[in-house]
């Protein structure tokens, strides 16, 4: 797909299933967030908090979902293939001895949140 600001390769959602055996069938590759059971204590809560200002009373006070927000989703290492940058090490077809590189995937965080390398 391409290549990230730090050098490492960027990949679309498909892997190796065994992440060094470029001989592997391919999967679709999971990231490891999942979505809070609850908000945290001061997430905005309607889209009047966010908004504000002077016309804030006019606004629909509708509320904000769970997911509207990163702060909605935390990491939990091992849940899904992925690391907490959304990336892993293993074979690619270019890289068929390995490399880390960065997965799009079709789940939160959908790209990348951090860098494992140096910009």
């Amino acid at each position: 797909m391409g290549w990230a600001s730090d050098g490492f390769p960027v990949y679309a959602r498909y892997g190796y299933s065994d992440a060094e055996d470029s001989q592997s069938k391919l999967k679709v590759l999971i990231p490891s967030y999942r979505l809070k059971s609850k908000p945290d204590e001061n997430r905005p809560n309607t889209l009047t908090a966010i908004l504000g200002g002077p016309n804030a009373n006019n606004n629909i006070n509708k509320p904000i979902s769970m997911g509207a927000f990163t702060q909605d989703y935390e990491y939990i290492e091992g849940l899904g293939d992925l690391d907490e940058c959304n990336g892993r090490f293993g074979a690619t077809p270019e890289f068929p001895d390995g490399i880390y590189y960065y997965v799009v995937t079709d789940d939160f965080p959908f790209f990348t949140r951090c860098l494992k390398g140096e910009v």
